[in-house]
């Protein structure tokens, strides 16, 4: 009990101090079974990209690693960080990230490293 009120006071503090830039929007290639969405952010925990990943495969995966490109105006990549997306994401479902980075960039890409499969599952169904 104690644990869970401690959780939802650190995650209280850290979004209502959250300074976030604009969303972006990144699909990493046609083939790719993820999308992004994400957004810049500047708190407490200093800079970050923090978002979800959206999970088109057949199966709940778990373990997700991603990976965050920094790039600037010119394309050039200046940075790169990796992270983890928190608990399973279920097929066709979504994953919270919050990714630590070293320096502001123009644009960023996150692309998925590694995943472990957890089972087949039916995708979640969509309202219309």
């Amino acid at each position: 009990m104690n644990r869970a009120l401690v959780v939802l006071a650190t995650l209280g503090t850290i979004l209502g101090t959250t300074t976030a830039a604009r969303a972006q929007t990144a699909i990493a290639s046609d083939e790719s079974p993820f999308r992004f969405d994400f957004e810049s952010s500047t708190g407490v925990r200093g800079l970050a990209v923090q978002g979800y990943v959206y999970n088109t495969l057949p199966w709940r995966i778990t373990n997700v690693r991603l990976q965050v490109d920094s790039i600037d105006a010119n394309g050039t990549l200046v940075a790169s960080a990796s992270g983890w997306v928190i608990g399973d994401v279920a097929a066709g479902g979504r994953g919270y990230f919050y990714v630590p980075i070293s320096q502001q960039a123009a644009t960023y890409r996150p692309r998925v490293q590694t995943f472990d499969k957890v089972m087949r599952e039916a995708p979640a169904p969509q309202a219309p």
